[in-house]
């Protein structure tokens, strides 16, 4: 994966082709990978841990 992040799309949309790397993408084992990742974090760090974009950190400042 290269990192590039794709527009937004339709739902009905379940796979796609990276503009980046040419890799093809299944939307719903994405969504299960994302599922399992969070649910790691979880279990190692506590409910209050994990990636949020965008989030605020308790300082105040962008993450």
């Amino acid at each position: 994966m290269c990192g590039v992040r794709a527009e937004k799309m339709s739902l009905s949309v379940r796979e796609w082709t990276c503009t980046g790397c040419d890799t093809k993408h299944d939307r719903d084992v994405n969504a299960a990978r994302n599922i399992l990742a969070a649910g790691l974090v979880v279990t190692a760090c506590g409910a209050d841990r994990g990636p949020q974009r965008g989030a605020v950190s308790r300082a105040g400042s962008r993450r």
